[in-house]
């Protein structure tokens, strides 16, 4: 139990008659000084007041601006490229002469193509393969080609072999083109006939069976596109020749891809950042970025602060909700008034006698009174914002 006549400071009822009507009544002079002081006040505040609100709109101004151009120019800094069909050829020919051994009949060193030849006066072939490759737009490509010989001995009706023997007339060459359009390639073989007509004849004869044999002749181009090239190619073109052997008499013919004929290649959707909008981009939101902390800057300066006391009696009525009961009416006058100097002596008064503790708020912001009323006793803290702004 608190000790009343010990711990409680028993104050007159005039006194505290005397306190409340000071806040309700004062003299002249002092009412006319915290007038100016007010008004002083207040015009300081004004000055202060439109001093961020024109901060205030100017960052906001800023604020807007950067952030309409920035939504504008992340439309322009990129450009989306739909995917295309490109169209391209592989134009292959081949064009060879028949040169003739010393003969009786023939004044010319050589036959042209399309003719019937008798194999015993072959001396050789010569042979130009022929490569055009056409594009429609430019790609950068590497090529791989070479020349090859088979020689095949089948039976009478082909469908089976008795030999086969590849050669390497040419071997492997490697050639680029960058961004281009077209690329050409010519080269030239020439065929030892005889050799390759006795290897056949010496099979048929040796062993006896019938047979029919031939040479053919044959262009390989690989081509594959470069990592770089936005195109993707990646093929194989074959131009042929095929010479008859083991006969008396014999017609060449060659297989080359119709060049009417044309390929697709697809370039792929992507893309395109254009690196001066984007650097511009980046100062905007940068600009952006600043004038946002400006905002929030100037937007806490102006907020008002809370100040100890009301801090204080936040604090109360939060954590003692079920303790304290608001009230707008005030104790009675003539009750005998015990201040209590703590918030804390206070509970524990209540924690003795099991009373709530009323609050009762004189000035907002200034003064309050929190008691507890025990049949004519009343127990009184009063709280005033200037004996809390005083304390260290």
């Amino acid at each position: 139990m608190v000790d009343k006549k010990k711990t409680r400071k028993v104050v007159s009822k005039s006194k505290v008659e005397n306190d409340i009507k000071d806040l309700e009544k004062h003299n002249l002079d002092d009412f006319s000084n915290q007038q100016n002081e007010t008004t002083h006040k207040k015009v300081i505040y004004v000055r202060r007041k439109t001093y961020y609100a024109k901060r205030l709109c100017f960052w906001l101004l800023i604020f807007t601006i950067s952030y309409i151009s920035c939504i504008y120019f992340i439309n322009k800094s990129f450009d989306y490229k739909d995917a295309t069909t490109v169209k391209y050829q592989d134009k292959q020919d081949i064009d060879y002469k028949v040169y003739l051994k010393k003969n009786d009949f023939y004044e010319s060193d050589y036959l042209d193509e399309d003719m019937l030849y008798v194999s015993s006066l072959i001396k050789n072939i010569d042979i130009n393969f022929i490569y055009d490759f056409l594009i429609e737009k430019p790609i950068s490509l590497d090529f791989d080609y070479k020349i090859m010989g088979n020689l095949v001995i089948t039976s009478p009706n082909g469908n089976k072999n008795y030999f086969n023997k590849k050669y390497v007339l040419l071997d492997s060459k490697k050639a680029s083109i960058n961004n281009a359009y077209k690329y050409e390639i010519k080269e030239n073989i020439k065929i030892d006939y005889d050799y390759y007509n006795n290897l056949a004849s010496s099979f048929k004869t040796q062993y006896a069976v019938d047979t029919e044999s031939y040479l053919n002749v044959y262009l390989e181009i690989d081509k594959k596109s470069k990592e770089d090239s936005q195109l993707e190619i990646n093929d194989k073109s074959i131009a042929s020749i095929n010479i008859p052997l083991s006969q008396r008499s014999l017609e060449i013919k060659f297989d080359v891809p119709d060049t009417s004929d044309t390929k697709n290649v697809i370039i792929n959707g992507e893309l395109i950042f254009n690196n001066k909008i984007i650097i511009l981009e980046v100062v905007i939101i940068l600009i952006a970025i600043f004038s946002l902390v400006k905002i929030v800057k100037i937007i806490i300066k102006i907020k008002p602060k809370k100040t100890k006391y009301e801090k204080f009696i936040k604090k109360i009525l939060k954590e003692y909700d079920r303790l304290i009961v608001e009230t707008t009416t005030l104790f009675d006058e003539n009750a005998n008034i015990i201040k209590i100097n703590k918030f804390e002596e206070l509970l524990d008064v209540r924690d003795n006698l099991k009373l709530p503790v009323m609050h009762y708020n004189i000035e907002d912001g200034k003064r309050s009174y929190f008691y507890i009323k025990d049949n004519n006793d009343i127990y009184l803290f009063d709280l005033k914002a200037e004996n809390l702004e005083n304390e260290k």
